[in-house]
C-alpha cells in the first residue's frame, strides 16, 4: 500500500509528459518544400492598380505539371504563374529566372518576392503560416 501512491504518481507524470510532448513533423521548420501558405506584406503596381497591404495571405501551389508553381494573392492582386525553383540547400528555394527581374526566394520560413512582368511589379515579404 505504501508503494501504491508513488506508483500512481509516477504513471500520472509519465502520461502528462508523453501527452504534452510537441507534435512536430519532419520539416516543420519550413524546409518541407515550396508549397504552402504565407502571411505578409503585398505590394503591387501596374498602370491602373496600386496595392500595398500588410498581413495578407499568400499561397504557393503546384501549377499543373513541369514542376512549376502558382503564387496566389487574396487582395485583388493578379496571381503569378509558371514559377520554377532550384533547391539551394535544405531550407532554401530560389526561382530560376536568369534576368533578375523575377526573383522569388523561400528561405526557411521566409518568403521574399521581387517580380516584374509586362509592366507589373510585385514586392512581397512574408512568413510561413
Amino acid at each position: 500500500m505504501k508503494l501504491f501512491k508513488p506508483l500512481i504518481a509516477f504513471f500520472l507524470c509519465l502520461i502528462i509528459i508523453v501527452s504534452c510532448k510537441k507534435n512536430e513533423t519532419p520539416g516543420a521548420d519550413g524546409s518541407a518544400g515550396i508549397s504552402g501558405s504565407f502571411i505578409g506584406r503585398v505590394q503591387f503596381q501596374d498602370n491602373s492598380l496600386s496595392v500595398d497591404r500588410s498581413n495578407r495571405l499568400i499561397r504557393i501551389l503546384p501549377d499543373g505539371g513541369n514542376q512549376s508553381f502558382k503564387i496566389e494573392f487574396f487582395t485583388g492582386v493578379p496571381n503569378i504563374t509558371g514559377v520554377r525553383f532550384n533547391k539551394d540547400n535544405d531550407s532554401t528555394w530560389i526561382s530560376n529566372d536568369t534576368t533578375g527581374l523575377k526573383k522569388v526566394a523561400i528561405e526557411g520560413k521566409s518568403l521574399k518576392i521581387s517580380y516584374q512582368l509586362n509592366g507589373q511589379r510585385w514586392i512581397v515579404d512574408g512568413l510561413r503560416k
